[in-house]
């Protein structure tokens, strides 16, 4: 049951309070074992179990003691990617959260005995081998990286459907306002979301309960579905879109951009009303000197629903490998050119250092994938490529 106090102000105004440590809990299950985090944008796990022990990981030690860094001041390691954001002007999963439990579920209750917000991701069962995944959180990924690493063992990055564990916590069930399905792995190819989703409506019911979730776009729904999104408070797609055409088809490998685009087009026709779209595009060395032409794509062909609902276009920036950190002068001077016109896209920019440092790392990975693969990356990015060549 949730217990509801009056909102702790200092707490709130503190200057790393984030509602999703006190309100959301993320799940990540893969093959028998459970990984424990705030959210889904979390560096890193707090706590891991071979079962589900929700109530152990919501008043554990390590969850504690994310609440006394926020009351003390203290920087959370592992929400740094919000910290980035928010500094280079992009909107964070912090300020989302805040939005969420303040505007839209009128809920800003911080002492709860379970979560009411969850972050659900149930296994890597992928259809796509994206360029910017890996094993993890991709099955299709497998058999590259045995050949990008011969000898290391793949066995925990192998599906098994039966060892995903499901929610059956009727106590966890009741209090929930909020589900995000995400990756690893493409949601709607299996039938897991739709599992929670029926258990939560036999609980209490799905009138109060909005449903977000991240997928590439390649897989339309049933009618089932959609029948069973209708009963939802809201549903919000957000799709995995990092780029157009055949950079599209290179980076989200296993996916055909034409195809992609006729799904959205079938979301936009056959969607119930309660419903949201946002694309999602993470930038990095594979993209970024073609996101004028992927915000000009948005904004002409999927900047609403068919309610005029806006479709939020959202830039994550990429993590590790594929992150773009620095640039040259004459680098920077070509982009700020192209994006003179995109306020948006000159923040990003401004966000990457200026210097002279070599992108030798980012190389040799691509090359190395695409001397596997039978791919060019720099045949078809030929101008960018010239760029931080």
């Amino acid at each position: 049951m949730t217990t509801s106090i009056t909102v702790n102000t200092d707490v709130k105004n503190k200057k790393y309070f984030c509602y999703e440590i006190y309100k959301n809990l993320g799940v990540w299950s893969q093959n028998g074992k459970l990984g424990y985090n705030p959210c889904s944008f979390f560096n890193g796990y707090i706590k891991t179990s071979s079962d589900f022990k929700i109530s152990e990981v919501w008043n554990s030690p390590e969850h504690n003691q994310l609440k006394k860094c926020v009351e003390n001041d203290i920087p959370i390691s592992g929400c740094q990617a919000c910290y980035d954001s928010e500094a280079d002007g992009i909107k964070s999963r912090r300020q989302g959260a805040k939005e969420l439990y303040e505007e839209f579920h009128n809920d800003t209750t911080l002492d709860l005995s379970s979560p009411q917000g969850l972050d659900y991701s149930v296994g890597n069962l992928c259809n796509l081998k994206c360029v910017i995944c890996g094993p993890k959180n991709s099955s299709q990924w497998v058999s590259d990286y045995q050949q990008l690493f011969p000898g290391k063992s793949t066995e925990l990055f192998r599906y098994k459907k039966y060892q995903q564990l499901e929610i059956d916590d009727h106590d966890l069930l009741q209090n929930l306002k909020s589900v995000h399905f995400h990756g690893g792995g493409e949601p709607l190819l299996s039938d897991n979301h739709v599992n929670l989703l029926l258990k939560i409506q036999e609980v209490k019911g799905l009138s109060d309960v909005r449903v977000f979730y991240n997928t590439n776009g390649t897989q339309i729904v049933s009618d089932k579905i959609l029948q069973l999104w209708e009963k939802c408070k809201l549903i919000e797609l957000y799709f995995s879109i990092d780029d157009l055409g055949p950079r599209f088809d290179y980076q989200r490998t296993n996916a055909r951009w034409a195809d992609v685009e006729s799904n959205l087009t079938w979301f936009y026709k056959h969607m119930p009303h309660n419903h949201m779209f946002n694309i999602s595009c993470t930038w990095g060395y594979l993209n970024f000197f073609y996101l004028d032409e992927m915000y000009d794509w948005w904004r002409e062909n999927f900047s609403s629903n068919r309610y005029k609902d806006p479709t939020n276009l959202i830039f994550q920036k990429a993590l590790g490998t594929f992150s773009l950190d620095h640039l040259s002068l004459p680098s920077h001077q070509v982009i700020g050119n192209k994006f003179q016109n995109y306020t948006q896209l000159q923040s990003l920019l401004n966000s990457i250092e200026v210097n002279d440092r070599s992108h030798a790392d980012f190389w040799k990975n691509i090359s190395n994938l695409d001397r596997i693969r039978k791919t060019d990356f720099r045949t078809l990015n030929l101008d960018w490529s010239k760029l931080i060549s």
